[in-house]
């Protein structure tokens, strides 16, 4: 390829630039010679899975299209694999063209936009699961806010990011409550990242109910308010013979509920104990 020829700055081709909170909106060339507005965020950091439109002024072979690769390279035409991942759109834009100023052209002019930004996958038990772009550094929280928030029946305590940074995959349990409660620090979502949010748990409630089964166990719940879920004790129920069964340690433990004092007020609401991941309610039948 030639030099550039200083004649060749002169030519009539404006690109239109308007910069404001350090954004840019510039004429981008596209293949047939049309033009387009897009916005550049001049100081957005790139990363991986990034995909970039690259143009130098005057030169329409040196116009193309390129994605990050997960170690945050890119391969451009006529400079190989050059580092873009970690850099500013602004930086990107005079690395390339100062290379290209070293050997092939005079004084180029490098535009960069983003054609498409990286994604995270946010699935599990969140409102609105699914896949969300990454624009810069965006922390676990916002994220589960992006996704409409928890549902019901998440597990908080237990959210897992799984990174995938191509030839493995890193698994990390993260406590939400802890971080929402100052606790801990948040923690920031990196390109690819998937959240996955699981369902607290399941509990199984048996007997003299009116709509016995297995129930979604949410935060909080306790046997007064599991029973509630089916709709309350059948007529022939022994509500204070309620007991959970509980498997600890692989040991089977029963505790006892007094359900029917419960009711009445008369029992303590500390003995309305809170329900834990596969407990079993079980409410027996009176005889009397």
């Amino acid at each position: 390829m030639k030099k550039n020829r200083l004649i060749g700055l002169l030519m009539f081709l404006v690109i239109a630039v308007s910069i404001s909170g350090g954004s840019v909106y510039a004429q981008q060339e596209t293949g047939q010679g049309q033009q387009e507005a897009k916005q550049v965020d001049l100081n957005y950091v790139i990363a991986p899975n990034d995909i970039l439109a690259i143009s130098v002024y005057g030169e329409p072979d040196l116009s193309t299209i390129v994605r990050v690769s997960q170690d945050g390279a890119i391969n451009y035409t006529l400079l190989g694999n050059i580092r873009a991942g970690g850099l500013t759109v602004k930086q990107l834009e005079s690395s390339i063209g100062e290379l290209l100023g070293q050997d092939y052209l005079v004084m180029p002019q490098v535009s960069i936009f983003i054609k498409e930004y990286s994604k995270i996958s946010i699935i599990g038990q969140v409102k609105s699961p699914g896949s969300y772009e990454l624009k810069g550094n965006l922390a676990l929280t916002k994220a589960i806010a992006l996704a409409g928030g928890f549902t019901d029946s998440a597990n908080t305590e237990k959210v897992k990011i799984i990174s995938d940074s191509g030839d493995k995959k890193d698994i990390r349990e993260v406590n939400v409550d802890q971080i929402l409660s100052k606790a801990e620090q948040d923690i920031t979502i990196k390109s690819n990242d998937t959240i996955l949010v699981e369902e607290y748990g399941r509990i199984f409630i048996m007997g003299q109910v009116l709509k016995s089964g297995a129930y979604n166990l949410t935060k909080g719940l306790t046997v007064m308010g599991a029973i509630s879920l089916t709709g309350g004790f059948s007529p022939t129920a022994a509500p204070n013979g309620t007991r959970v069964i509980r498997v600890e340690d692989g040991r089977k433990r029963i505790i006892p509920v007094p359900a029917g004092d419960l009711m009445k007020g008369g029992g303590s609401s500390s003995k309305d104990i809170l329900l834990q991941p596969d407990d079993t309610v079980v409410v027996p039948e009176s005889f009397f």
